[in-house]
């Protein structure tokens, strides 16, 4: 088994064993407005406990969502991006959130000799905001440019 999808009932010996084993945990951790428009507002605490204990036993994660609900005036993009909010809650550092979002995400798809980072003989995969993610994990919110395999689809 490669990766374990959701897992919020994940007791701390299944998190130990998940790390034990190299399985990579895709948490898809609900925001509260997702729990609450999904019609399960008490998942978001169950989603973040979770989340936080495996973070604190060291399970790689990868970063997913479930965005299956809408929201007027919100995009499938920022529904999902807002998903770093239960990431930021549970304590894990922006630049772990962000490892989970490309190289580990690149890693569990087996995609990392293609892309998921930035260097030499990867595909031009990159995203621009107006500050560092390193300094403000909700940078990933404002994206301003977008670039898919070397053609900009966003540029402001």
């Amino acid at each position: 088994m490669d990766s374990i999808e959701h897992g919020q009932m994940m007791t701390n010996e299944d998190l130990q064993l998940a790390k034990k084993n190299h399985v990579v945990l895709v948490g898809t951790d609900f925001t509260v407005l997702a729990a609450r428009l999904s019609g399960f507002p008490e998942l978001h605490a169950v989603f973040v406990d979770r989340l936080k204990r495996a973070y604190q036993t060291g399970v790689t994660m990868a970063f997913g969502t479930d965005v299956i609900v809408t929201s007027p005036g919100e995009t499938r993009g920022t529904l999902a991006a807002e998903y770093v909010n239960s990431w930021n809650e549970a304590g894990v550092p922006a630049k772990d959130t962000l490892q989970a979002m490309t190289i580990n995400a690149a890693r569990l798809l087996g995609v990392d000799g293609e892309r998921g980072a930035i260097k030499p003989g990867l595909a031009a995969d990159i995203i621009a905001m107006p500050e560092s993610p390193l300094d403000n994990i909700q940078a990933v919110r404002k994206v301003t440019f977008v670039m898919k395999d070397g053609s900009v689809f966003k540029s402001e």
